[in-house]
């Protein structure tokens, strides 16, 4: 079923979705530019939802019913009132916004809306500046716009990549399919809990009496490696599905690692815990402590001790950072001798 949630998921992120919903209205003519803010609002990739209202009254009557988080009423005359504030060197308000509530959400969108308006106020600033200057008829308007968009920056100041990946920037990913890959190492850990159910469930039943006791850790890694290799290769396909593997083969290999660490992870639980009820009953604690310390919808660094016991928060560390391969190697190697140790102990009991 992963592969078709995948799909779904992957169906719905291409869809218009946003976490909060902003109403706008301007009467603006077309190429007035609170008209060309307004569609450019609606036609930009953001996680702000923009739907355009033909009247003001509509906006907010939709305010009320709870539509819509908040509604910005663009005035037509949006570019003559910021030209008139560069001349007079002041700042004051040219946008009215309205909201159900003042939370910090809200607050973030009235920057992404100053920061839209802002570059028009600059070059207003700009021209303003050189005529002061240079006398008006110095430069001709085509000129100035010439040599400010000359200076202007193109592009992100700014590139996004991982400090111990050897790519340089990758891809924005969609905030809805953003923890999917985290999500996905949880279900992998539960499918390791699952093969320790089973061979618990097996060794209630007689089915190893005739396997010396020293041995059935062997039988114990042997199911472990049939179920988490088949849950490796459906990982890895949802992951070429969403577009989520750089380097194919640091994906396979990290892949490889995180599976041994759970194994290992998994059967120490299991040779700690000796019944299937007390198992049963950790899983849920593992699980909320996995989506709670490991870095799938944060980061929270301050209990690094904790989650370092965690097969996740390596994995997902080390797809990014490859500095982490070594620390799950040794996560391997660590666990597989305290469970070759316990199991001896065990054994000499028995």
């Amino acid at each position: 079923m992963v592969p078709f949630l995948v799909w779904g998921l992957e169906q719905r992120a291409g869809e218009e979705a946003g976490m909060i919903s902003i109403g706008l209205y301007t009467d603006a003519e077309e190429g007035a530019f609170a008209r060309t803010l307004t569609d450019r609002f609606l036609t930009e990739k953001s996680v702000l939802r923009f739907t355009c209202f033909e009247t003001e009254e509509e906006a907010l009557t939709a305010l009320r019913e709870s539509h819509v988080d908040a509604v910005w009423i663009i005035p037509e005359d949006l570019d003559d009132q910021l030209r008139e504030l560069a001349v007079k060197k002041r700042i004051k308000p040219v946008i009215r916004v309205i909201e159900r509530e003042d939370d910090v959400a809200l607050v973030f969108t009235r920057e992404v809306l100053c920061s839209r308006i802002f570059p028009e106020f600059v070059y207003d600033s700009y021209v303003v500046y050189v005529k002061e200057h240079m006398g008006e008829d110095a430069l001709t308007l085509e000129e100035l716009k010439s040599i400010y968009h000359s200076l202007l920056w193109k592009g992100n100041l700014f590139r996004e990549g991982n400090a111990g990946d050897a790519r340089a920037g990758y891809e924005e990913e969609n905030y809805v399919l953003a923890p999917l890959r985290g999500l996905l190492c949880i279900w992998m850990v539960i499918a390791g809990f699952a093969a320790l159910l089973y061979h618990k469930s097996d060794e209630r039943h007689g089915v190893y009496d005739a396997v010396p006791m020293r041995k059935r850790l062997l039988y114990l890694f042997g199911i472990q490696a049939a179920v988490l290799s088949d849950c490796g290769v459906i990982c890895l396909l949802a992951y070429r599905m969403l577009g989520l593997t750089g380097n194919i083969f640091k994906e396979i290999l990290c892949l490889l690692l995180f599976e041994m660490c759970i194994a290992v992870f998994c059967t120490l639980l299991g040779l700690l815990i000796k019944n299937i009820e007390g198992i049963g009953m950790i899983i849920p604690v593992i699980v909320i402590m996995m989506i709670l310390l490991c870095p799938i919808f944060t980061d929270l660094r301050s209990i690094g001790p904790v989650r370092g016991l965690l097969p996740p928060f390596y994995y997902l560390k080390a797809v990014s950072d490859s500095s982490y391969i070594p620390h799950m190697v040794i996560y391997i190697f660590t666990g597989a001798g305290l469970c070759g140790a316990i199991n001896m102990i065990s054994a000499k009991r028995a």
